[in-house]
């Protein structure tokens, strides 16, 4: 039988659906289009149909030729999906959640702790590699004073006015990131920018991660939503200062000052009563002191840590909903928070900020921990 040379012409919406079954089979379309008409004019034994209810089931069976049985959908199964295409998008479940129990201490104004607090925690743990988490923990929705108080020692006028935030339950770091958890994921397929490996001044695996970028730790961040498929980033100033209060409004979250025992900062400038405190010169163990009363550790001292915010010299006209500003053409800082290893107790209160500039790198006191919105959490906390 010889063959027959004809020009066939195509609706551009059938021809896109056209190359899409041509690519998945790994047929030529003049042999999709020769199995589809040959199925159709085997059909015209039965009754006329319309124009388009022709098309309409050539379309059907380019869609269907070629496709295992199994994977053929029935009618019902059509229609539930097209349901669910016109409907938004399934949220991403986090992992169920596990208690963590940790203890946190209440000090006075010499620094002295005078009890120890037993609170209890939920969170999970994303699997990084390696062997290799990053904890995460859950921080209750609730409403706070977001700046420093008139009479607080230290403030300064970015801090003002203090105005009340209220916030959606979200996911926070439990540590700041360190240098093996920035080493594995800056070794994940690349998003916006290359990252180096290991760029920290002061070296240890738990140690957090230093001399970064703005910029630098959203490209981490965006790395991390990719592996997991979670909504890692930066938390806003709001997020980070509520999460460092946790709970409490005081200038620290111990309370009314701080000491060498409980962070690492530079201790030689006394902020209240407490005595001579310590000067290390150098970064710490992420979870070298005690946590706070949301089980999270280390966001006095250490490292600055990177937010989602651009910088601001007040509070004015900020949100009440605690939602990252952003940046003008004129300011393009981004937010510091919590002071580092080499920043006195002033610097290193829970309303404390500083700015600096995105691409800003080599400085070994910063460094940031990530946020992860709340997408469902409702089967896992009780």
């Amino acid at each position: 039988m010889s063959n027959i040379q004809v020009s066939v012409r195509i609706p551009p919406q059938l021809y896109e659906k056209l190359v899409t079954h041509t690519n998945a089979v790994g047929l030529s379309k003049s042999k999709v289009i020769s199995q589809a008409l040959s199925q159709y004019l085997e059909a015209q034994t039965q009754e006329p149909s319309s124009i388009e209810d022709r098309i309409s089931n050539i379309e059907k069976r380019l869609e269907r030729l070629d496709i295992p049985p199994e994977k053929v959908q029935t009618t019902a199964e059509i229609d539930l999906n097209r349901e669910k295409a016109s409907q938004p998008s399934p949220v991403i479940v986090t992992p169920p959640l596990q208690t963590i129990i940790f203890e946190t201490p209440n000090i006075n104004e010499t620094g002295t702790i005078l009890e120890r607090i037993k609170g209890e925690v939920k969170g999970f743990q994303e699997d990084l590699g390696e062997g290799i988490a990053l904890d995460m923990i859950y921080i209750p929705e609730g409403t706070f004073l977001m700046g420093s108080s008139p009479t607080e020692a230290g403030a300064q006028i970015s801090e003002y006015p203090q105005h009340p935030v209220t916030l959606e339950g979200f996911l926070m770091g439990k540590y700041p990131i360190t240098q093996k958890q920035w080493e594995i994921v800056a070794q994940y397929p690349k998003v916006n920018k290359d990252l180096v490996i290991d760029p920290s001044t002061f070296k240890g695996s738990d140690r957090p991660v230093e001399s970064i970028s703005w910029e630098d730790a959203v490209e981490f961040c965006d790395r991390l939503c990719q592996h997991s498929q979670l909504p890692y980033q930066l938390p806003s100033e709001a997020q980070w200062e509520y999460g460092c209060r946790g709970g409490k409004n005081t200038p620290f979250y111990f309370g009314p000052t701080l000491t060498g025992e409980l962070a690492n900062y530079m201790g030689k400038r006394l902020y209240a009563g407490e005595g001579t405190s310590i000067y290390r010169q150098e970064t710490t163990s992420v979870s070298a002191f005690y946590p706070n009363g949301f089980g999270l550790y280390d966001l006095h001292g250490n490292v600055w840590e990177w937010c989602a915010d651009a910088w601001y010299p007040s509070y004015e006209e900020a949100s009440t909903s605690g939602e990252p500003r952003s940046s003008s053409q004129k300011e393009t800082r981004r937010v510091l928070r919590g002071g580092s290893w080499d920043e006195d107790a002033y610097h290193c209160r829970c309303a404390s900020r500083y700015a600096y500039h995105p691409q800003g790198v080599g400085l070994s006191q910063i460094g940031f921990r990530v946020v992860c919105k709340v997408l469902s959490l409702d089967s896992h906390i009780n």
